[in-house]
């Protein structure tokens, strides 16, 4: 018989609708990755593939819909949506989208004797400096030019400039762009007239004029509630929203029969039944990427300030100013008869009263990883390098570090794993297991696998590898490092998989697939 932490007890209790098999929120309904209880899953990947039981209508992603995942309950997926689409308009605008079809990253990091060094080798590379050559000309560069930080960030962008040669647009051109983003043009005449002002090359306003396109973003926000049996649309819920892009990548939690969605400027709450639209409550910044928390009748989203509404009304119950920022979505912590929400924020992890917003503690942290809590364990990857991967062990007054492991990734939103005495993290192109006791690393392994954090299910780990190419299964029991299968499923590289009832649900670039992982029964051969 499985047993559960007295936390995780409390968080299946907390909507009269859920079941422990249902995955009704961001990393499941213990908020942490695990799905309690689970049908038989498949032992291994059939040769054939994964069934593919159904694809939903088309629903976009990244720039156009965002890139958050799917909730599960009483067998409907439910979907946020920062729903974008392009206009004809008279106006012209300088958008993120714009510059970054105009190769534009930002080169702060570089500082500005490197820029001034990397521009005068860029304009001096001799014409017959090509490809392979070229490449190990640029590489060499990198290694002598950029420390390890640097090349984690921005190797890329310096490497596409060296290819570029003369024709990459100067930095100084881009700045002046830069600084009209999101101010509109009322006409093409009046944006033609600006980049002929600007003392641009030829080659840079024939660009210019290329990538900026005779139409303007709008954007609705949008909950989609699919049948999960069929993949049909069961119905849509629409409220206004502003275009965002891909910054909108929030995931859904049901509670109570309601949907709790955060948009692009507000949050929402909407019938689970029938899709009718309850309320929605100004957010305190726009385009969050994390998730709302839902329990007890309080909502809680971490918008730029980690902030919390009436479940049942949208009144703004309280609003924490100095904690929040980034991507990290707020977990919870029940101790003596309390809940608290947990926010991995700027540069610290910060505890609070899930019905006061008084803070209880904080400790040291920060980053887009959101914690994983089994009991009083809490495990989190930090962006501070020194720190890296912590595992507290939690109390009333504070959390005290049991054990840490330093490291310096790229990127710190994957979110780990806490299961049978061992603590999984995958993330910036690595797997990770150790012991959750000692910190023991029982086994690292190099996997091109980056922002999609992992789940588990019947003992088993599915996470997506490969730009979301592919979904790898990993047995979560004993120390050695065991793969039992991978598919091919060609999903979007940063949402989450979701499993319930033997179904696993991803997102698509352009739509949500179900595939089957229920064990089935072999047949009886007489």
């Amino acid at each position: 018989m499985k047993t559960f932490a007295p936390g995780a007890l409390a968080l299946l209790a907390c909507a009269a609708t859920l079941a422990a098999s249902d995955w009704n929120q961001w990393r499941g309904p213990n908020r942490n990755g695990v799905l309690p209880q689970s049908v038989p899953l498949l032992n291994a990947i059939p040769a054939e593939g994964l069934k593919e039981l159904w694809a939903s209508e088309e629903i976009p992603s990244q720039d156009d819909g965002g890139l958050g995942s799917a909730a599960i309950v009483g067998g409907r997926a439910y979907l946020s949506v920062v729903w974008h689409s392009d206009v004809p308009s008279e106006t012209r605008e300088f958008t993120d989208i714009v510059m970054r079809n105009l190769g534009y990253q930002n080169p702060a990091g570089l500082g500005k004797e490197r820029i001034e060094k990397l521009e005068a080798t860029r304009m001096s590379l001799p014409p017959g400096l090509r490809g392979a050559k070229l490449d190990e000309f640029a590489d060499q560069w990198v290694k002598e030019n950029l420390d390890a930080k640097q090349r984690q960030t921005i190797s890329g962008m310096v490497k596409g400039r060296f290819k570029k040669g003369k024709f990459a647009i100067p930095f100084e051109d881009y700045e002046k762009m830069q600084a009209m983003v999101d101010k509109p043009f009322p006409s093409e005449a009046e944006f033609k007239k600006w980049v002929e002002a600007q003392g641009f090359a030829d080659f840079v306003k024939k660009e210019v004029y290329e990538k900026m396109p005779p139409t303007k973003r709008v954007a609705e926000d949008t909950v989609v509630c699919i049948d999960l049996a069929t993949g049909r649309t069961v119905w849509k819920a629409k409220a206004p929203g502003e275009p965002k892009g891909r910054n909108c990548s929030s995931t859904p939690a049901v509670a109570d029969g309601k949907v709790f969605a955060l948009g692009s400027t507000h949050a929402h709450a909407v019938d689970a039944a029938s899709g009718k639209l309850l309320w929605s409550a100004p957010l305190p910044n726009k385009a969050p990427g994390s998730s709302p928390l839902a329990m007890n009748g309080v909502m809680v989203a971490n918008a730029g300030k980690l902030v919390a509404f009436d479940a049942a009304t949208g009144k703004e119950l309280w609003k924490l100013d100095k904690v929040g920022g980034g991507n990290s979505s707020p977990a919870v912590w029940q101790k003596d008869g309390k809940a608290f929400v947990i926010c991995n924020s700027r540069s610290d992890i910060v505890t609070a009263d899930l019905k006061t917003g008084q803070v209880a503690w904080t400790a040291p942290g920060g980053g887009d990883c959101t914690p994983a809590i089994v009991g009083d364990t809490l495990a989190v990857q930090t962006r501070n390098a020194k720190q890296g991967f912590t595992v507290f062990k939690l109390s009333a007054t504070g959390a005290e570090k049991v054990w840490n492991y330093p490291m310096d990734p790229l990127r710190t939103q994957s979110s780990p794993i806490i299961y049978e005495g061992q603590v999984f993290l995958m993330d910036d192109n690595n797997h990770y297991c150790w012991d959750l006791a000692t910190g023991k690393l029982n086994w690292q392994a190099p996997v091109p696998s980056a922002i999609a954090s992992p789940v588990l299910a019947d003992g088993k780990i599915f996470v997506l590898i490969n730009n979301g190419n592919n979904l790898q299964v990993l047995k979560a029991t004993g120390p050695e490092r065991v793969e039992l299968g991978k598919a091919n499923v060609r999903a979007a590289w940063c949402p989450s998989p979701a499993i319930a009832d033997g179904r696993l649900v991803l997102r698509m670039k352009d739509r949500l697939k179900c595939f089957d992982l229920a064990e089935r029964p072999k047949p009886v051969v007489n």
